[in-house]
């Protein structure tokens, strides 16, 4: 019988788990780092419609697989030195932080499928979302007020960052979608070593002059360094809140997916532009991620979100032991370095529980490049 891994919130409920600040070891487009002046409370008038027609979008079908990380452990390798680890226990796990919010909500989630592929290569684990029948389905037929609302957040974040801490934010210009600027953290999860790559908004720099940014010439530690002791601010935008359902529907939904992506990253505050139906900003407000959950403890709580994630990590490593164990018996979980990739396929509904399915064929749905393949740990 192929094991479960059950969502309900109260299973969950004890204490908060063990979970350290995370630590900054890289970033992904240096060039695109963006910095945030004005970071209040404050009534703007700002056109999120303004030169869209001319906009580069990001593909709604965009896949993401792991690309820009696989890209990352090989041009870094060697500064970075992971250990190898011969103890499936031990083994970090390597993912987006988009996949870790998505498991830290389930146990609130009603809407929403996932599919996870989790593959053990090398002695690493690596998590990858992949979209379900229903994602598929809402990408084909994303219409243009769907797409609208997602061009709407890049324009918020273009009026509100600039590409340098003393110079202002330029919106009369048309937004690059496709323009990211990544860190790449490490944290623990009580005993789970994660490896996470996350999308940030910019650096904040209204407390003092700002910030020099960093000299793209400088050696990578030395970055690592700057970005390291600077505070980030996390960007959104929503609808005025009018009505008590509108309301309950933010601190229910809203605040549960803000307070896990910013937690995630060590984000503390979250600047929200709140808009009309026409797309026009006319207010700013700041929220302080730890009060996210003060105001909304009626809906979700964090213990929940964070010793679900926990559970399914440990969940996972349980899954790829007995497919180990099924493929080359007790030896095999001695060697972990020398086996040839180990994958799994783990899918979730509302209502019912995590199933996992060792069918899964790499072959079919490649999520590394293949000079990742090719040149990761080449020694072994």
């Amino acid at each position: 019988m192929q094991p479960e891994l059950h969502t309900h919130a109260d299973i969950y409920s004890k204490q908060f788990p063990t979970f350290g600040r995370p630590k900054v070891i890289g970033y992904i487009g240096l060039e695109n780092l963006m910095f945030a002046k004005c970071v209040q409370n404050k009534k703007v008038q700002f056109d999120l419609n303004l030169h869209s027609e001319k906009a580069i979008r990001k593909p709604n079908d965009r896949d993401v697989k792991l690309d820009d990380l696989s890209y990352f452990l090989v041009q870094n390798e060697t500064r970075l030195d992971f250990p190898l680890e011969t103890q499936l226990n031990n083994c970090k796990i390597f993912c987006y932080r988009g996949l870790m919010t998505c498991v830290a909500c389930t146990p609130y989630e009603n809407r929403e499928p996932w599919k996870i592929v989790a593959i053990l290569h090398k002695g690493n684990i690596y998590l990858c979302a992949r979209d379900t029948e229903e994602k598929l389905i809402q990408k084909r037929n994303m219409t243009e007020q769907d797409q609208k609302f997602t061009s709407w957040g890049y324009k918020f974040e273009q009026y509100m960052l600039s590409e340098h801490p003393d110079s202002e934010p330029n919106p009369d210009v048309p937004v690059d979608e496709t323009k990211e600027f990544s860190l790449v953290l490490t944290t623990n999860l009580n005993q789970h070593t994660i490896v996470y790559g996350a999308e940030m908004d910019g650096i904040r720099c209204d407390k003092s002059s700002g910030p020099p940014a960093p000299d793209a010439e400088r050696g990578a530690e030395e970055i690592i360094n700057y970005l390291s002791d600077k505070e980030f601010v996390e960007l959104k935008t929503n609808r005025h809140i009018q009505f008590a359902r509108q309301e309950t529907s933010f601190k229910r939904f809203k605040t549960k997916k803000w307070w896990c992506q910013s937690f995630l990253v060590g984000i503390d505050t979250i600047l929200c532009g709140f808009r009309d139906d026409n797309g026009i900003v006319e207010e700013l407000k700041v929220f302080p991620v730890r009060e996210l959950a003060k105001m909304s403890e009626r809906f979700w709580k964090p213990n929940v979100c964070f010793n679900f994630l926990d559970t399914f990590f440990t969940f996972v490593k349980r899954c790829l032991s007995r497919k180990i164990k099924h493929l080359h018996g007790e030896q095999g979980l001695k060697n972990l370095q020398m086996l040839p990739m180990i994958s799994l396929l783990l899918e979730w509904k509302p209502g019912m529980p995590v199933m996992v399915s060792e069918n899964y064929a790499y072959e079919d749905d490649p999520i590394f490049p293949q000079y990742f393949l090719d040149n990761y740990r080449k020694s072994l």
